[in-house]
Formats: C-alpha cells, structure tokens, sequence
C-alpha cells in the first residue's frame, strides 16, 4: 500500500508503538517512521487490569499523535487496523478525513466488536474492509472491500531453489509448508495431526513450518516444536524474511485456521508463487480462490485433520520434486496492486479537500 502511494506522489508517515522490526522494509516502500508509544488492544490477561490501564494511557497517546500530525500537515488520517483506536480521535481533533482499515473478523469480544461496529459508523469517512468476510461484521458503515495480495513482482515460480539449499531440504523431497504467527488459532496442531495421514500414502512428504511466536504463546510453540520434532521430517523454521523464495520451493501450501482468517494474505503469496494452497472454508481464503481452477487449491473445514491431509494429497504432483518443475509453474493467481491513491482521492474529494499543489501526506497509526 505504502510504495503504491509513493508512486503516486504521496508522501507517507507511519506511527509505530515501538522500533519496528520491519523498519527496512517501511522505508524501501518511502515511509518516514515515527515512535509514539501505543498500547495494543487485546483480550489476554485481566480484562478489567487491561481496560484501566489502557484508557489511562489513551490520553497520552492520542496528543501525541496529534502533534505529530499537526507537525506534518496531512491530508488523511488511517488507522490500520480495526482494533486501533487512536488514528479516529487525531482526525477529529484536526478536522481531518479518516479512513478505517479493517483488517480482523472480530470473534474474541462480543462487546469489542458492538464498540468498534459503532465507532466506525461514526468516526470513519471510509472503511477498506479487507475481505468480504470482514465487511459482513460492520453493518452500516461506508465500507469499501479491497483484496489485499503481494506487491507485483515479489512472489514469482522464478524465486525456486533457494530456500531448500538454505535450510538443508532436499531438492527432490515433495515439501508441504505452513507460515503464520504461532498462535492457538492458527491450526498448526490440526496440520501435525494431519502429517501421518499424509504419510501413510506419501511417506516421502516432508514438511516446513514457518512463522515468529505471538507474545505470550512461547510455551504453545514449544510443544509444538518438540511435537515436530517427533514425527521426523518436519523443518522448524521460526521467523523468516524470505517469504518469496519459501513459497516458491513448496509443492503445496496449507494454513487452515481453526477460526475464520479475515483475508490469509499467505494464500495469495503462494498462488502468485505457482504454489497450490489448503485454505480453511470459512472466511476470506474462500475469496481469495473464487473462480480458480481446482488444481488452484481447495477449501476445507477447519480443524478436519482427515480432510486437510486428502486436499495435500490430492494437490501434490506425483513423483520427486525439483527446481526446475517448481520454477515452470505457472502462477496460479496474479499479484496486482489495489488502487489506493485512487480510493484516498476520493475521500478527499467527498469531503471536498482539496489536495496540496506539492504532495499529500498520509500519516498512519500500525499496531504492530
């Protein structure tokens, strides 16, 4: 979204809660980063504890945010996700647009999503609602639904061959592969579940698991670590940089959630990478593979360990893997950019804004 806007002429700043480990990445796409302490909404610990201590600090947070905007001059405010809370009073404060980016399928807290329903009617100009999973929670607000996907040119069949030789996999081995935060809701128990009855067919299937620990939930990826490890044959990656070439060097892709996803942007990765996926059947994978042939991937119920394993079997190709198949496969799904210079034109534009006669500035509250 970012380098999209920069090469449009906006010029973008990003409010980030503390240094962010992306932060390469923020200004290859032109984005200036600014710190301003930010408390993340969530629903673990105490919630009573969690409420008080964050609505005292919310004061702090929103006047700084407003004097940094105030500093910069923007045209629009965006929040970036649904659970920020702040980027809607900075608006406010400056008579500014807003747009909500909606990026979650609100399950955790009925009252949270009641409150959220509420302030995007209110406080929102435009809410990009990220599937049409998530936009089905925000009855009565101006929504817009924008598939996100990667950036044209970053995934690609051509990326094989280099993953495999880096992590000591085989070049030959059929590789099956999963990559998301390590989560309770991600579904990685039900894929562990699912390797054996792959393997009573395909005993050759290998598997790499890919993605950093949620705060909090070491002790989960622990026991899911040493549960790998039992089974033989499973590659425990922890965080990687390298998504492209990953996607690239599987034979088939799977993250089926036990929770609907609100869009599984990995989805996307592996379809532009050539790479058949497994997605669960509930919520926005089904949107991402809408109109794709059945050799695209398939959707299953979530936690059905006996139907995850038959949609890999069914989608590997018969035979040892190689390079060379992986990198003449044709991609499966085209990345393709949204228009967002477009979509904040016409924010300002019903808000009668007119744009600066140098370049708009497009400051952005992220919860990391």
């Amino acid at each position: 979204m970012l380098g999209a806007l920069r090469d449009e002429g906006w010029e973008c700043h990003v409010a980030v809660p503390h240094p962010a480990r992306l932060a390469p990445e923020y200004a290859a796409a032109g984005a200036t980063l600014h710190v301003v302490p930010m408390r993340r909404v969530t629903t673990q610990g105490h919630s009573l504890a969690w409420a008080a201590s964050y609505a005292a600090s919310w004061p702090g947070s929103v006047a700084a945010l407003t004097r940094l905007a105030r500093g910069l001059g923007p045209d629009v405010v965006h929040s970036n996700s649904l659970h920020s809370w702040y980027g809607w009073e900075v608006a406010r404060r400056l008579g500014l647009p807003h747009v909500w980016h909606a990026r979650e399928i609100v399950v955790q807290s009925g009252a949270a999503l009641r409150l959220e329903r509420a302030a995007v009617r209110r406080f929102a100009d435009l809410v990009v609602a990220t599937s049409e999973a998530v936009a089905g929670q925000l009855d009565g607000a101006r929504v817009r639904v924008v598939l996100d996907g990667p950036a044209p040119g970053e995934f690609g069949p051509e990326r094989a061959g280099g993953l495999r030789a880096r992590a000591g996999i085989d070049d030959t081995v059929p590789l099956v592969g999963s990559a998301a935060r390590i989560d309770t809701w991600k579904g990685f128990d039900v894929l562990l579940d699912a390797l054996p009855l792959v393997r009573a067919e395909r005993p050759e299937v290998e598997l790499v698991v890919a993605g950093p620990v949620v705060g909090g939930k070491e002790d989960l990826a622990e026991r899911l670590s040493r549960r790998a490890s039992g089974l033989g044959g499973v590659h425990w990656l922890g965080p990687r940089r390298e998504m492209p070439e990953l996607m690239a060097d599987l034979d088939v892709f799977c993250q089926v959630s036990t929770e609907p996803e609100p869009l599984g942007m990995v989805h996307a990765e592996a379809l532009a990478s050539g790479t058949p996926t497994v997605a669960g059947s509930e919520g926005g994978p089904a949107e991402i593979l809408a109109g794709l042939g059945p050799g695209a991937g398939r959707l299953v119920p979530p936690g059905d360990a006996a139907a995850l394993a038959r949609a890999v079997l069914d989608l590997l190709p018969p035979g040892p893997s190689s390079t060379g198949r992986r990198r003449s496969r044709p991609v499966l799904r085209p990345a393709s950019s949204p228009p967002w210079a477009e979509i904040l034109e016409g924010v300002l534009s019903r808000r009668d804004v007119p744009r600066r006669a140098a370049q708009s500035r497009l400051p952005a509250t992220r919860r990391s």
